[in-house]
């Protein structure tokens, strides 16, 4: 079992409510239910890009299709820092031509 924690959100109110997880999609009617068990962690949820051997894609489905084995999520934050880098790379590789 996971031990990720779901992000329940609550649609409908009457006869104890039908719950929603905004990471793993599932539904539960009745009480509130538990908060661990979601199979989706936080940073996959979250990841605005995915990095896999052969470099960055929008979607873990893109990454698949193009048959990578390992991916890893990457975060707002983290893709700006690889982009930072590369732009950094190229500036100093164009002055080294000049």
């Amino acid at each position: 079992m996971s031990t990720h924690r779901h992000d329940w959100y609550m649609s409908e109110a009457d006869d104890g409510g039908l719950y929603h997880c905004r990471k793993c999609r599932r539904t539960h009617e009745g009480t509130v239910p538990e908060a661990h068990g979601c199979p989706v962690s936080n940073a996959e949820h979250n990841a605005v890009a995915w990095l896999g051997q052969a470099g960055l894609y929008r979607t873990r489905f893109d990454a698949v299709c193009n048959c990578e084995q390992s991916v890893t999520p990457v975060s707002a934050n983290e893709l700006f820092q690889l982009a930072s880098k590369q732009v950094l790379s190229q500036l100093n590789e164009g002055r080294q031509h000049a």
